[in-house]
């Protein structure tokens, strides 16, 4: 029987090899199948400090499921970022995403992980680097979710992983089908219709400008409308729904919600008015998590249990449809 709490692990792949702690719920049973989510930290974090701003232990004990920590080295960048820049690790099967893959095939040879309920999830650095392991690895992963980061393949050296962080990145059309083109590889060993993507950013954030988050859903809008149409949607929109919120006593916030033409949530946006680059609704402060924001950790594994609900009604036969305005 699997000791309950933190367990300790490392990988070897063509990338390198990287220690992980994985999160294992006192309330899990074993015996079912178990959803995993990765959560990738930020710079100067670890395992444990993104677990600490986050909070998503917490939401794991209550939903049920296991959370994955991979760990960067100092070695491997100075500051302990994943090198999202760096164009070594932005493909499959090379650099940090083999490794990430590598620590998800692990966990799931040891626990009994649904391989339909597998997601990545990151800030800053991390959710730019989760974005890159979803479009490496869609056999793998069923959805991302980013904090403060950016379009995928935004930049191919450190000077322009800065100069993206300022004023966003290429095209997000043009990353939109890179994307899809690096897809392709996955996408023949387990077909793919689409990849559910739920973003945060504040308003207030002075490291990465806000604009990378209008940049991440263009650029996934234009990925899964090639998904769409490789599928022979050729109908494939999507509609746009804003609903403003305020946390008591915290940032007010506009949540996106974007859904295809038979109702199916793909996508959500929640921009946070005055929230630096932090974590929104952290548990505790902290100079990286920011309590007064909406619950970004329990937001998005409401949105994964959503998203992958519709997506398993839209694969059933219906007898009517209509769409959510």
């Amino acid at each position: 029987m699997t000791k309950k709490g933190w367990i300790t692990g490392r990988v070897h792949a063509a990338g390198g090899s990287r220690s992980y702690k994985l999160w294992f719920p006192a309330s899990l049973d074993e015996q079912k199948s178990l959803p995993l989510l990765m959560v990738l930290h930020g710079c100067t974090l670890n395992a444990e400090g993104m677990a600490e701003i986050s909070g998503m232990n917490d939401v794991a004990e209550a939903n049920q499921f296991l959370v994955v920590y991979p760990e960067q080295r100092r070695r491997a960048n100075l500051m302990k970022c994943w090198n999202w820049f760096d164009p070594r690790h932005q493909i499959r099967d090379s650099g940090e995403p083999s490794i990430l893959a590598a620590i998800v095939e692990q966990v799931r040879s040891a626990h009994n992980v649904d391989a339909d309920r597998v997601y990545v999830a990151g800030v800053s650095a991390g959710g730019a680097m989760a974005i890159i392991a979803a479009a490496a690895y869609p056999d793998l992963f069923a959805g991302v979710a980013v904090c403060a980061g950016v379009e995928f393949k935004a930049a191919n050296k450190l000077s322009g992983g800065l100069a993206v962080m300022k004023h966003g990145g290429p095209d997000p059309a043009q990353q939109g089908r890179a994307a899809f083109e690096a897809m392709q590889q996955g996408i023949a060993r387990k077909s793919k219709r689409r990849m559910p993507v739920i973003v945060f950013h504040g308003t207030a954030d002075t490291r990465v400008n806000p604009i990378n988050a209008d940049q991440i859903i263009a650029q996934w809008t234009a990925t899964n409308q090639c998904l769409a149409a490789e599928q022979g949607e050729s109908a494939f929109a999507l509609s746009e729904q804003v609903v403003n919120g305020q946390v008591p006593g915290g940032y007010a916030y506009w949540k996106h919600i974007y859904t295809d033409q038979s109702g199916e949530l793909l996508m959500e946006k929640w921009m946070v008015e005055g929230l630096g680059h932090a974590w929104p609704g952290s548990p505790s402060a902290h100079k990286y998590g920011d309590r007064k924001g909406p619950p970004a950790s329990s937001e998005i594994w409401r949105f994964f249990s959503e998203a992958e609900s519709k997506q398993m009604d839209s694969a059933l036969p219906q007898t009517s449809q209509s769409k959510i305005e």
